[in-house]
Parts: structure tokens; sequence; C-alpha cells
């Protein structure tokens, strides 16, 4: 197949549509039939081999366009394929939101059609979006398995499950350690609710937990609430998801009321010791430390438009 020119001055050889057929119950069967006999589709068989597909065809033809037809979760496997595969200054990503929350491709409302976007390295492991700690861990869990239910989409699931950890809230006792862009670190010691670590802004199906992100900064931007009443967080969702609880996110000042129990952060590394989950992008990971650092215009990005 012919490949496609893009901004970036090159031409990309080879173009691999990717579908998940679970993502947005089952929109990607819908989708296939629309994308052309000719074109190579590969249609998702579990995480694991659509990560090994994506790693050897950047192997076989690094200047290779993956069209990724899913959510959050799709973006993340294809983000970590494409950076363990060393390939990540020849491949491309064209992203097709058909997922149930679809927050990454919320952050490209400020960026043009094709862009390099900065990516998280935390431990081992990749993220295009938001890396998180505490409370949302727990709200991914109880959302992952509301999302199966019927008629429950991904921002329903996420508030349900926000409702159903409220009941069962435990603090996260962590060790933060902060590393600024001259080099200077800060630590904090203490309970925390949440901490989120963000490339993007949006997570849960639209909350804007991290209002001051930018997808080409090279900075990460961190959202921090300290352990805090049920009560008193359910007086603050209602700004945290129109991003309202940070009231200017370059100056890192937050709601006037909050800065006791409410930080915002800008930094190039965040390492959380003593959590016990972490997500990131959606996807949850046993550890116990999370060593996040920012990786500056590290993936190619074209957006889809409709």
């Amino acid at each position: 197949m012919e490949g496609i020119k893009t901004s970036f001055g090159r031409k990309i050889k080879r173009i691999l549509h990717i579908l998940n057929p679970l993502a947005g119950k089952g929109t990607a069967k819908r989708v296939r039939k629309h994308i052309r006999e000719t074109d190579e589709t590969y249609m998702s068989v579990s995480p694991v081999e659509t990560s090994e597909f994506i790693r050897k065809s950047c192997e076989v033809e690094p200047d290779t366009c993956f069209t990724v037809y899913g959510g959050d979760g799709t973006i993340h496997r294809a983000v970590n394929a494409v950076m363990e595969s060393g390939c990540a200054d020849e491949a491309m990503l064209k992203i097709v939101p058909i997922g149930s929350g679809n927050d990454f491709i919320r952050s490209f409302d400020d960026m043009p059609d094709e862009f390099v976007s900065d990516i998280m390295k935390f431990n081992d492991k990749y993220a295009a979006n938001i890396v998180n700690m505490g409370f949302d861990c727990g709200v991914v869990k109880r959302a992952d398995k509301l999302k199966k239910l019927p008629f429950v989409n991904g921002p329903m699931a996420y508030i349900l499950g926000v409702v159903g950890e409220l009941l069962h809230k435990k603090p996260l006792k962590a060790k933060v350690t902060f590393t600024y862009e001259d080099g200077t670190t800060e630590e904090m010691d203490d309970k925390f609710l949440l901490i989120a670590i963000g490339n993007g802004r949006w997570y849960g199906g639209g909350f804007k937990a991290i209002p001051g992100a930018k997808l080409d900064s090279g900075i990460l931007d961190v959202t921090i609430i300290k352990n805090i009443s049920a009560l008193r967080f359910l007086t603050l969702v209602g700004p945290f998801k129109k991003g309202k609880h940070i009231k200017d996110p370059d100056n890192c000042i937050v709601k006037k009321g909050t800065e006791k129990f409410l930080m915002y952060k800008k930094c190039v590394g965040v390492k959380v010791e003593g959590c016990e989950l972490i997500s990131a992008d959606g996807e949850l990971y046993e550890n116990n430390v999370a060593d996040v650092k920012v990786l500056p215009k590290a993936v190619s990005i074209i957006q889809h438009k409709l």
C-alpha cells in the first residue's frame, strides 16, 4: 500500500489498523466494515498479543503508522509497544477514539493535527495520559466491573465507582519526592487521598483533574489531595470534574479555601513510595513504588478527524 505524507517532512511507508473488539462495547467490529479490504488490519485477541504484534511490526518496518481504534487502554498498550520497540522516532500513532472513556484525546483540543507528544515513563512502563495512585485506583477497579454492565458507559461507571469507593475510603500513606526542572527536589511524607500525575488533563470519562497539563510541554503537572473526609471530598467533586479546583494552573494556585489539603505542582519527576496500586491510562499495576519521569516529545501522533 502507498504510504502517507506527514507534516513532519517524511513519508510513512506502511499503515496498520489496530482494532480492539472490546472497546466501546464492540464498536470496533462495526467499524471494521468501513476499512478498505486492501488495508492491513489486526483485530486484537488479547492485550499481550496486541502489544507483541505492534512491537514486531515496528521491527519489520519502523516507518509504520498504527491507526489505533479503541480507548485509553488500547492507546496505552500501543504506546508501550512502540516505546519498547525502540522505533518511537520513526513510528506514528493515529488514534480513532471508540472506547468508553476516550480521555487522552480530550487534550488534543489545543494541539495541531500532527504533533509529537511527551510520554511518561513509570518504573519500566510508559503512559500517555495520566498516572495516579490512591483513591482513584479503587475507583478504576470498581469502574472496570461496572462498565461491563448493560447501559453503563465510561463516565457513569466512573461516577458510580467514586460513590462506592467513598464508602470504603482508605488513605494512602506515602512518601512523595518531586524533582523540579532546576534539579532541586522536595519531599512530602503524609496521608493522601489521591496523587494524579499528568501528561494529559482528563481522566475518569471526563474529569479535568489536571487542568494545566499540555502534551508537549516537557513538564509533569500534578494534582495532590491530602486525606480528607468523604463529605469534604464530595464538595470538591463538582469543581474537580470541571477543572475548577485549580484556580491558576500556570502558577500552581488552587481554589480558595482548599489550600490546606489541595496542591498543584509542576515538575519533571515524581516518586511515590508506599502505594499498592498504580493506575496508568486506566490500566492497573501492582507496585509499592511509582517512579514517574517525563520523556519530552517521544511519540508522533496524528489526530483522527471524523
